[in-house]
């Protein structure tokens, strides 16, 4: 746990020193002030450095040099900016822990702690994930690293976060702290939101803390591992609770709203199935494009285009494909190329498994054949979950009915926002419907809706008694309907702690799980596999999971630097 507290402070005042210079220095490009939070700025700082370590990537390693940049340009923003953060930050700092809310959120973040020492490590993570993060601090990247592992060519912009703060260089050990960071900043900003919950007029953003609350209850085992699937879920929710509180705070804040809509770029780099929460430009764009704020747009596009330029370029890099898994755009032709079949397959394999079909060759089995197959193999606690939502849709209809009736004002950027989480989780549902891939949509979704059911009645216009008692009704069901997923996760997390409390991760952490190994000689380079299951874990490098990758591929020169190439060809 010390080691986890110890990376979570360099972590926080790294990300919180970028995120104050980026604001600063986007302040001076638009001439025009910010209003920077304590919360914005780290956020932002997660993004900037995540960007940061893809760019650095692409030219050299992540380990000592890339943090040593990091803390120089910090040390430049504490001399530009001192008062920024050793005046208002730390006697914000000060006053929140030095309170009773303090002893609140002291306890939290030990808890998450306790948790990010000694968690549950995701399958992935042990599948690719850890070697991944590896690749990033041996050599940022190398070409046609798909060939090796598909999964290689997944390319989360997350993994470059995770490996820029693993300190490898420094502790010896590669550390895995970015997904217990990222939910204890999270917990605290929505705890804190919700302090002033009585005196909101609008209730979105309430509920969407509460959503968040609940993604932290299911994954808090999860918190040691550094999964794309994690990192993005988190995140996807703080996009749209954050869209929600600057409606409800500050509705003509456009600036606010551009950043978000780059803030959602960055979300689709974490995991291209949160892809869609990008439609949430079109609010800003039209409003810009109205305001003939020209530079704005030219400035903000430049943000949007930076943040996804060195993802998609890593795309090609490691798997010759613009977005991977997606043959339908083939642009290039390297001859590291990955075959278009291993494209294919894996795409496939991906839909299949999440519709618990297991046969690539059902790929094109039709909607309504698939469906009840997939609904069976839920477990009942998320099958209530999915019906929640199906119950959201219908209070969604009422509250939509409600005002047209009433000839109440409705919020565009609202509907806009509902329309993109409603689109993002049909799209979930077509394409690969793991619940744990779309996991923010799921609980975003009903969160919004009773939102906006709460933030009805303050009206001067009541609603009529029908629509008190039928929506009342659907919120009852859907409080009801739900309970059994936070309930089961809630004793998971509980029975943890029971069987954990004597294990040896007080001072370091946990490290990755690992497996017997065999080796395989690839022109003299030892490439490791497991030698039963898939597991390859962090330690043995470079490995892959599976044997006949191994050795339908080969070295395009004689050295790991150089790449691979598969010896399929076209």
């Amino acid at each position: 746990m010390i080691t986890v507290l110890l990376n979570w402070g360099y972590i926080f005042i790294i990300t919180y020193l970028i995120g104050l210079g980026f604001f600063k220095l986007l302040s001076i490009l638009l001439k025009r002030p910010f209003t920077i939070t304590f919360f914005s700025s780290i956020l932002c700082g997660v993004a900037v450095t995540t960007v940061y370590a893809q760019l650095l990537s692409l030219f050299c390693k992540i380990g000592f040099f890339a943090n040593l940049l990091l803390v120089i340009f910090c040390i430049v923003t504490l001399i530009i900016y001192p008062h920024s953060f050793y005046k208002e930050t730390l006697q914000k700092i000060k006053l929140a822990f030095f309170s009773w809310q303090g002893l609140l959120y002291i306890g939290l973040i030990l808890f998450i702690a306790f948790y990010t020492s000694r968690g549950t490590i995701h399958t992935d993570t042990s599948l690719y994930h850890a070697q991944a993060i590896r690749w990033y601090e041996e050599y940022g990247v190398v070409k046609g690293l798909g060939n090796l592992q598909w999964h290689f060519a997944y390319n989360s912009s997350y993994f470059a976060f995770a490996s820029l703060f693993s300190l490898k260089f420094l502790c010896g050990q590669s550390l895995h702290c970015t997904t217990g960071f990222i939910a204890i900043i999270l917990i605290l900003w929505s705890l804190h939101h919700l302090r002033g919950f009585l005196t909101h007029t609008s209730h979105m953003c309430d509920m969407c803390c509460v959503g968040i609350l609940f993604y932290m209850l299911v994954n808090l085992t999860g918190c040691v591992s550094p999964a794309s699937d994690y990192a993005s879920m988190y995140m996807a929710l703080y996009l749209i609770a954050r869209w929600c509180q600057t409606i409800g705070q500050s509705p003509n804040n456009i600036d606010t709203f551009a950043l978000l809509s780059i803030f959602s770029v960055y979300v689709m780099t974490l995991k291209l199935s949160t892809g869609l929460l990008i439609l949430l430009v079109i609010f800003p764009l039209v409003y810009l494009i109205k305001a003939k704020r020209i530079k704005d747009i030219f400035i903000y596009f430049g943000l949007g285009f930076l943040t996804a330029a060195p993802f998609l370029i890593r795309n090609v890099i490691i798997s010759g494909w613009l977005l991977y898994p997606f043959a339908a755009i083939d642009l290039f032709q390297f001859d590291w190329k990955m075959p278009e079949r291993y494209v294919n397959i894996d795409s496939s394999t991906i839909k299949v498994w999440a519709r618990c079909l297991y046969d690539p060759k059902l790929i094109d089995m039709p909607f309504q054949e698939w469906l009840p197959i997939w609904w069976n193999a839920q477990e009942r606690y998320s099958q209530m979950l999915i019906l929640t939502n199906l119950l959201a849709l219908v209070l969604n209809i009422a509250i939509l009915l409600h005002k047209i009736i009433t000839k109440s004002k409705r919020c565009w950027n609202t509907i806009l926002l509902n329309l993109c989480t409603f689109v993002c989780l049909i799209s979930w549902l077509f394409l690969a419907p793991f619940i744990r891939y779309g996991l923010a949509f799921l609980l975003a979704v009903p969160m919004l809706s009773i939102g906006m059911w709460l933030g009805m009645w303050p009206q001067k216009t009541q609603p009529s008694s029908f629509y008190k008692l039928f929506s009342g009704s659907i919120v009852f069901l859907m409080f009801f309907v739900l309970t059994p997923y936070w309930d089961h996760y809630f004793v998971d997390d509980i029975v943890f702690i029971k069987q954990n409390l004597k294990q040896p991760y007080y001072i370091c952490q946990k490290d990755y799980d690992t497996s017997t190994m065999k080796e395989y000689d690839m022109n003299g380079i030892i490439i490791y596999c497991p030698e039963e299951g898939q597991i390859t874990g962090y330690d043995y490098f470079p490995s892959s999971s599976y044997d006949y990758m191994i050795q339908l591929t080969e070295l395009r020169g004689t050295t790991l630097k150089d790449g691979f190439r598969s010896l399929e060809r076209e």
